[in-house]
């Protein structure tokens, strides 16, 4: 695979430099917009990796260690969304292939986290989700279809448990 200098530059700041413990969150934060993410939020730990550029992090969003967002396609996090640490976010899949490959034509579709969330610990989200204002995700859930807002989903896959107010 081969990719461009400027590919190369930006995974080196978000993914190596950016990414490392030893990284202060004041820096982590001007290194993210140097390298042309869109985040309104400094809350972002270290750990955190970012595969594709499609990302939008609004304000007051807390992304806690190790979150991995896969955003080849885009990624909203609306404002005052708080991730939980090792939560993966991802927007690409396959279609289903024939015997002799399985994991078929790759398919990838948006997702939105909605504003004041809550998403558990080791919780993931898959392509095309849209996760409603307010909601919570209970740690470990896995997010396969839309949530509606202000309700705490949990399980494999993820049900609405709970209307929340």
């Amino acid at each position: 695979m081969k990719h461009s200098l400027s590919t190369i530059i930006w995974n080196l700041l978000v993914n190596v430099i950016a990414k490392s413990i030893l990284t202060h969150q004041k820096i982590r934060y001007i290194l993210y917009r140097i390298a042309g993410m869109r985040t309104k939020s400094p809350n972002i730990r270290s750990g955190c990796t970012f595969r594709g550029k499609s990302i939008f992090i609004e304000k007051g969003v807390f992304l806690n260690h190790n979150v991995f967002i896969d955003a080849w396609e885009r990624v909203t996090i609306k404002e005052n969304t708080a991730i939980g640490f090792d939560v993966l976010i991802c927007t690409s899949s396959h279609k289903i292939g024939d015997t002799h490959k399985r994991s078929g034509e790759s398919k990838r579709k948006s997702i939105v986290i909605g504003k004041g969330c809550w998403i558990g610990a080791r919780a993931t989200i898959l392509s095309g989700v849209t996760i409603g204002d307010g909601c919570v995700i209970a740690a470990g859930a896995v997010v396969n279809k839309d949530c509606k807002p202000n309700g705490l989903y949990a399980g494999v896959p993820a049900k609405r448990i709970k209307d929340l107010d």
